[in-house]
């Protein structure tokens, strides 16, 4: 067992974080895994006969942020956590792994937004009553 230069527990011993309410990260890889066929397809789709590679990455984009809406807020938390620190035996996070700097971050943060949209929806279905 290797022991930690910062810590006085053992590596072995230690336990994940966690804050109240939240998945820790080995449970956040089985959370989301029910929608990782899905996210596969969009992300491994060849582009559309004659489709510029613009246009066809802003549509896999667009249709990664469509399937990201629709995922629970906690669904979203742990998809967030699997795809922002990616494990070697992830397929999904390889995947994601692969797409630009740019357009990772944007996605990303809208995971990372869900909380705040899901607020939203509820405020404003409570002002429609």
């Amino acid at each position: 067992m290797s022991e930690s230069i910062f810590s006085a527990i053992p590596s072995g011993a230690r336990r994940p974080l966690r804050r109240a309410g939240s998945a820790s990260i080995e449970s956040a890889h089985t959370i989301a895994s029910s929608h990782d066929a899905s996210l596969l397809a969009i992300l491994t789709a060849p582009l559309r006969l004659g489709e510029p590679a613009q246009v066809g990455f802003l549509r896999k984009e667009t249709e990664l942020r469509a399937a990201f809406a629709a995922l629970s807020a906690a669904d979203s938390r742990a998809l967030h956590a699997r795809l922002a620190n990616p494990r070697p035996d992830d397929a999904l996070a390889a995947k994601f792994a692969g797409l630009v700097v740019d357009r990772k971050q944007r996605l990303l943060g809208f995971l990372a937004d869900a909380r705040r949209r899901e607020a939203i929806a509820a405020a404003a279905a409570n002002a429609r009553r």
